[in-house]
């Protein structure tokens, strides 16, 4: 139910904001390996919201979040809104308007690709958010923490037998794999 109100007061919150620019809503599935959820998806040309439905399958750790994909700064917010933290990440070469149109007209399943994620040990302060991630992003996060995410790369990888499950956090076209345990940033 709290999930459900706060998704009519953001798809009223960025209506208004948006103004001219209409937005379209569609629903669509993604399909990571084999495994499908749905995805609610408001696409205008600046920017794209996605709500993912709730991952049922308990052998995966999943959480349901709210993305928001600003085409013009190019960059994407995941937000938990249960934990009210705000995960941040530079948008794909593909993660654009025209691809996301196309996708939806096709009418196929949106094919996830697994991103390997960093998360860093701090939280931006709140004077760096507007600076870092821009307006539209700094009002989606502002209830919550902000993270910078960096790519996870094999060099900064943890043995496997040190990892724990990683959660995945479905964005569109992109589950995002975070490792929480190699927070060694600054």
């Amino acid at each position: 139910m709290t999930f459900a109100a706060l998704f009519c007061v953001l798809a009223l919150a960025f209506g208004g904001s948006l103004g001219c620019d209409s937005t379209e809503w569609n629903f669509v599935t993604g399909n990571n390996n084999g495994n499908k959820v749905r995805l609610t998806v408001g696409l205008n040309r600046r920017n794209m919201i996605i709500i993912p439905d709730e991952v049922k399958d308990r052998k995966r750790c999943s959480v349901r979040t709210i993305n928001l994909h600003d085409f013009e700064e190019g960059l994407v917010a995941i937000k938990d809104p249960i934990k009210r933290s705000c995960w941040v990440k530079p948008l794909g070469k593909t993660d654009t308007y025209e691809n996301a149109k196309q996708a939806f007209n096709s009418g196929n399943d949106v094919i996830q690709t697994t991103e390997d994620w960093l998360v860093p040990k701090r939280a931006l302060d709140k004077d760096q958010v507007l600076r870092e991630v821009g307006n539209l992003l700094a009002d989606f996060c502002s209830d919550s923490e902000v993270y910078m995410l960096t790519r996870d790369t094999p060099s900064t990888n943890l043995p496997a037998k040190n990892k724990r499950e990683d959660c995945d956090f479905i964005c569109f076209g992109c589950l995002v794999r975070a490792n929480p345990l190699a927070n060694n940033l600054e």
